[in-house]
């Protein structure tokens, strides 16, 4: 089996910008704020373009092909890739745990990890508490004014990536375009939303709130198209590892058993193995199934290898 690439999955938020339509060539009156881009989750399941599979959704592709798909891996899903364009501050959430997820909401944790591809001068995210006084914070939440006060404001930039693991209090700032690699899950706990009215669920997310989480970004640089091929390690969890690869000429991996998840963030870049090959421009992901072996990437790129961590891979 070739490369999979996928059709996303486009929504339009109340926060959107525009950097989506402009590095996809998406016309008309309508801002896309997110893309799903690979993902297996109820609702949002992308379907294969391209290739013998065209059109076939990932999870009927998964059920079918398992073992050539997945290799030694037992999990429910694939890592999940979003792409996000916020002309405004996303709401400020916190995501379920492994546990609570399966106790209270038939998911998976939702672990995420953001890599800045653009950000505005000035640009921040909100990464975890400023405080760890719980009454402090529901006094806060019910007057929706959580993320002003309380929010701990971290500035991005470009090839900043940042690892949010569940529990803690976060939100994407305004003039920020992210790819995100994540887990299985996609329950989402509003705390803040800026006054803007929609739904918040304020009881769960102090259930599962984790103060003392203030993770801190790792620092990559801006794409260079003129600096040498490197490969540094962007993310480190146990349910994934994020790899980001500076590609120029042509970079070949072994695939060891399981799949990867390829993700342009600079450039553009050819994906082949023996089965096939595909295109990905900027912000573009494709799933690379554990049966090909080997692949490689070829251009002047910059490209997210992601990949599940097996048990007892990661501590």
């Amino acid at each position: 089996m070739g490369p999979l690439l996928l059709k996303p999955n486009l929504i339009s938020p109340v926060w959107s910008g525009g950097a989506i339509n402009r590095l996809r060539g998406i016309e008309g009156d309508v801002a896309y704020g997110e893309s799903f881009d690979v993902s297996v989750h109820r609702g949002l399941v992308n379907d294969v373009e391209g290739g013998p599979y065209n059109g076939t959704p990932l999870d009927e592709l998964l059920a079918g092909h398992r073992a050539e798909i997945m290799g030694d891996l037992t999990d429910d899903g694939v890592i999940q890739i979003i792409t996000m364009s916020a002309a405004q501050s996303l709401s400020v959430q916190v995501h379920p745990d492994e546990a609570y997820a399966q106790a209270h909401e038939d998911d998976h944790e939702k672990t995420e990890s953001w890599y800045i591809v653009e950000a505005e001068p000035g640009a921040t995210i909100i990464l975890g508490s400023e405080t760890d006084d719980i009454d402090a914070l529901r006094a806060a939440a019910a007057d929706d004014t959580i993320g002003d006060k309380y929010g701990r404001r971290v500035p991005v930039s470009e090839g900043d990536f940042v690892c949010v693991p569940a529990g803690t209090l976060h939100a994407l700032g305004a003039g920020v375009l992210a790819v995100e690699v994540g887990s299985l899950g996609f329950c989402t706990y509003r705390i803040c939303d800026w006054g803007r009215g929609r739904e918040l669920h304020v009881r769960k997310a102090f259930d599962v709130l984790r103060t003392q989480n203030r993770p801190d970004s790792v620092h990559l640089g801006a794409y260079d198209p003129a600096a040498p091929a490197s490969v540094r390690r962007g993310v480190t969890h146990r349910l994934f590892i994020a790899d980001v690869a500076d590609v120029r000429g042509s970079w070949e991996q072994e695939l060891d058993g399981r799949y990867h998840v390829l993700s342009c963030v600079g450039g553009a870049a050819r994906v082949t193995c023996a089965e096939g090959s595909a295109e990905l421009t900027c912000t573009r992901s494709l799933l690379m199934p554990a049966s090909a072996g080997s692949y490689v990437v070829e251009g002047n790129c910059r490209v997210i290898r992601s990949y599940a961590a097996c048990p007892g891979e990661v501590a």
